[in-house]
């Protein structure tokens, strides 16, 4: 039997299309551990996942940027606005950590070896927004003193300077979301390993506890009680005064 010697031409390989080639997917679909690689298939799942929150987190430090600039530069409404954004990124951040629960305890400890002593406060997204709040603190308290209002009379006259609160608040909100982001990963840790254990990371459970008292804006929180005092102080002055 005669064997045809002719070369086969190469396959071609197919045009990416402009929506692939713009969000690089063939790089991006690399980024996670092939199927045979794996030692469970949710490692999947916790790759996405982790990325996913990465990414979220590279948008939120832009707006946050974007905020403490626009505070320097006196422009109260748009910091307000890239506040608003990345206080609404955070909601994603938080619908995909969920994910995470659909993974069982078994199979979580089945590839947990392989982080080592890697852990969730290692994320460079999280470290860069402990490293940002600081000088978006800087940057509000200037504006305020720009203004020449304390902060519990920005509160205590909030439609005065209703872009400065509208900004206070979205710190608010930022601040609480990030604070129940920190309270969902120690949940998620505790409902995969106990409440006893030692995290990947290495640090105890009751120790991981401690950190949700941090607070990024704290003074935006104590400043709720002197109001409290405050109005409590007129209303007490008020009542003696009546009889």
């Amino acid at each position: 039997m005669s064997v045809d010697s002719t070369p086969r031409a190469p396959e071609r390989k197919r045009a990416l299309s402009t929506y692939e080639v713009y969000l690089h997917t063939e790089q991006l679909f690399t980024l996670q551990k092939p199927e045979g690689e794996r030692l469970h298939p949710d490692e999947l799942t916790f790759q996405v996942v982790h990325q996913t929150i990465e990414l979220w987190w590279k948008m939120t430090q832009q707006q946050l940027d974007t905020a403490t600039n626009r505070l320097r530069g006196g422009q109260t409404e748009e910091a307000a606005w890239a506040l608003r954004r990345a206080v609404s990124a955070q909601s994603v951040v938080a619908q995909a950590t969920r994910q995470l629960e659909f993974v069982s305890p078994k199979d979580f400890l089945s590839f947990r070896g392989i982080l080592g002593n890697g852990s969730g406060a290692d994320s460079p997204g999280f470290r860069a927004i402990l490293r940002q709040a600081p000088p978006l603190w800087e940057a509000f308290a200037a504006a305020l003193e720009r203004e020449t209002i304390s902060l519990l009379d920005l509160y205590q006259h909030p439609w005065e300077h209703a872009t400065l609160y509208q900004c206070a608040e979205a710190l608010v909100d930022f601040d609480e979301l990030f604070h129940l982001f920190r309270a969902q990963h120690l949940k998620l840790a505790e409902r995969n390993l106990g409440l006893g254990a030692i995290g990947t990371g290495g640090t105890p459970m009751p120790q991981l506890e401690r950190t949700l008292r941090d607070l990024l804006f704290p003074l935006l929180w104590t400043v709720r009680d002197e109001l409290l005092a405050a109005v409590q102080e007129q209303t007490g002055a008020t009542t003696q005064s009546g009889h």
